[in-house]
């Protein structure tokens, strides 16, 4: 029989993860981002395939113009309302994770990446919560994703699924809020109480 009390820890670590957009200057080490890294490939993927590509910036010009183009989609989505945040020029390291198409074109291959991507993401935004540094996922300039290939030097095969502003937070930030389980779940079909 498995062991279930490993998951106290993890469940610890997950209700302290949440978005953080604010850091100090402070530089995160290479081997650090590689360990954070390293867990995000140990993630489920469709067929094993794993497409998944991480390219870590830490350019001060590249992270400006990406951070320009993120800015302006901001300010039509939220106007004076957008989130505070550590200008991207300044975050210590912005990781894009993107990945080669894979699985082909279509609905079919587009759910079979996304399967992929999104669970290294999460298992990259949990190790950099148990290390101790903040990041938050963002896809605001998705749609502007031809923009940003130049800057990145994706050739055409290759997706921008999201980009992750990664440092030390600049405060210590408590749990995270959420619902409880029995308001979000139900049995057997929707509507039915849990």
């Amino acid at each position: 029989m498995p062991d279930t009390n490993n998951l106290g820890l993890l469940e610890a670590v997950m209700s302290r993860q949440r978005a953080i957009r604010t850091f100090t200057a402070d530089d995160v080490d290479d081997s650090l981002i590689e360990r954070v890294l390293r867990a995000a490939t140990g993630a489920p993927s469709a067929r094993n395939v794993q497409p998944w590509r991480f390219i870590v910036i830490r350019d001060r010009e590249t992270k400006q113009q990406l951070g320009a183009i993120f800015d302006e989609l901001g300010a039509r989505l939220y106007g004076q309302g957008a989130p505070d945040r550590t200008p991207w020029e300044e975050v210590p390291v912005l990781i894009a994770v993107c990945s080669e198409y894979a699985f082909g074109e279509g609905e079919a291959a587009t759910a079979a990446l996304g399967a992929s991507i999104y669970p290294a993401v999460q298992n990259l935004l949990l190790a950099a919560q148990a290390a101790g540094l903040g990041a938050v996922l963002t896809t605001r300039w998705k749609s502007r994703e031809p923009q940003l290939r130049p800057l990145l030097g994706l050739p055409e095969t290759m997706a921008v699924h999201a980009i992750i502003p990664l440092g030390w937070p600049d405060r210590r930030y408590g749990k995270n809020r959420r619902q409880p389980v029995g308001a979000v779940t139900y049995r057997e079909r929707f509507g039915e109480p849990w």
